[in-house]
């Protein structure tokens, strides 16, 4: 499925969560296999954005892949987290799934952003200097 937004809740241990509607394939694959992947697509790959948000749509399984882990991942994406479920929340008409962060690949690239109906990129304005507690140290993890 297509998601217009994840996010980290936790660095230790380091958890996610994604927002799933009741009856959708996805949450039904994540309680059935107890894991799920997060595919951060590049920018080119809005078509792949696309044909995942399809409501009822055949799965569009020319767009992945199953990794050396056994994950089902979109091929191509910039980001891959491989997360363990640890726990889904009831809310309102969807199911709050928190996931473990059990390993993480970036081969870089520009990630797709979609903001106000649009697709596109990310140009940097400002860098946040080397050592400030919210610069990205390559090597730490995240």
């Amino acid at each position: 499925m297509t998601l217009n937004a994840f996010a980290s809740v936790s660095l230790d241990p380091l958890l996610v969560l994604v927002s799933l509607g009741h009856g959708s394939r996805t949450l039904w694959a994540m309680t059935e296999s107890g894991r799920f992947g997060v595919s951060v697509l590049r920018r080119e790959q809005a078509q792949v954005a696309l044909d995942f948000s399809e409501r009822g749509a055949p799965f569009p399984a020319e767009h992945v892949e199953r990794d050396r882990e056994g994950y089902v991942t979109v091929r191509g994406a910039v980001a891959v987290l491989r997360c363990e479920v640890a726990q889904i929340v009831p809310a309102g008409d969807h199911d709050v799934v928190l996931g473990n962060v059990v390993s993480i690949e970036h081969p870089g690239g520009e990630p797709l952003i979609f903001y106000r109906g649009r697709f596109g990129g990310m140009q940097t304005d400002v860098l946040v200097p080397a050592g400030h507690p919210i610069a990205i140290d390559e090597g730490a993890g995240w």
